[in-house]
């Protein structure tokens, strides 16, 4: 009788440990939503180093040479006051697709300690192209020659900061007073729906403040993002840039060439996006990274971020 005990006792410790040990195999492949959102479908990526800096915007201040805050410019190498749709698609690109021509600027970045005021150089800027949680078949190329400005004030952009090189940190929205690292890290979000144009049902390409023909898609009950404010119907992808610099180890405080001295340290970041893309290969990165992956999906080695060329 005690024998028996014992073997059903030994048999259920065994079925138990098994269970066990297939609970955190399971739990170990199964990648978290996060990983997902990085390493999977529904996306495709494009490097795009530092080019040039200048007191320029061809958005905001057009045909107005230094007349903005100091911008620094990423991709197109000939961003500038005068451009033109036209001279930015035939210009040349930091950005390790070729094909990827468009404009892309922030504000110049700085640290202040007490040795001084440094300005910072992006080493490194990844830009994300995602369904963002968006319905990933429905998710439209930018039209060309659309023009963004991500303002966390306005029109639903997201601004982060954080120390280091990972693309996964979500961030805070103030910048960090130290970085034992030497490397500064900053996150924007676009927003992603876009108004239509009332004359040909099309994208609005821009609007009188350069914001308000682009909204934020909106979160669902189901854990997605959609764009459900009729005024915003056009879902495009969700632009993310993610950027570091190389910075001073010492306590100090981020400053910004569009900050007003009242304003809190690095409160006015900002980014611009000009779609001068080669237009057809947008839409074939479109078609193949978004619409055809699935975000569970892996993504296809076409859609990872290629290696820079500048």
């Amino acid at each position: 009788m005690r024998q028996t005990a014992l073997l059903s006792a030994s048999v259920g410790i065994a079925v138990l440990l098994a269970c066990a040990v297939a609970l955190l195999a399971a739990l170990a492949s199964a990648p978290p939503a996060s990983a997902a959102s990085r390493e999977h479908g529904a996306s495709f990526a494009v490097r795009c180093d530092f080019s040039h800096r200048a007191s320029d915007d061809p958005i905001v201040h057009f045909g107005e040479p230094g007349a903005a805050h100091s911008h620094d410019f990423l991709g197109n190498t000939s961003t500038k006051f005068d451009s033109t749709y036209q001279s930015m698609i035939a210009a040349p690109t930091t950005c390790s697709r070729p094909e990827d021509t468009a404009g892309y600027w922030i504000p110049t970045v700085s640290w202040k300690d007490q040795q001084g005021t440094h300005i910072l150089t992006s080493n490194r800027a990844v830009f994300y192209y995602r369904a963002g949680d968006k319905d990933y078949r429905t998710v439209q190329p930018f039209a060309k020659d659309l023009r963004i400005i991500a303002d966390k004030n306005i029109n639903g952009g997201r601004i982060r900061w954080y120390c280091g090189t990972g693309d996964d940190k979500s961030g805070s929205p103030d910048p960090p007073t130290q970085c034992s690292g030497g490397v500064l890290g900053m996150k924007i979000i676009f927003p992603d729906c876009v108004a239509k144009d009332p004359t040909s049902g099309g994208q609005q390409l821009d609007s009188a403040d350069h914001k308000s023909h682009m909204a934020r898609s909106k979160p669902q009950s189901d854990g997605t993002r959609k764009c459900s404010d009729p005024s915003y119907p056009i879902p495009v992808p969700t632009l993310t840039i993610n950027a570091n610099f190389p910075m001073p180890t010492t306590q100090g405080q981020v400053a910004l060439s569009s900050d007003e001295p009242s304003d809190p340290p690095g409160s006015t970041m900002h980014s611009d996006f000009w779609n001068t893309w080669n237009q057809a290969e947008l839409e074939r990165l479109v078609t193949q990274c978004i619409n055809n992956v699935p975000p569970t999906d892996p993504r296809p080695t076409e859609c990872r971020a290629p290696t820079a060329t500048a």
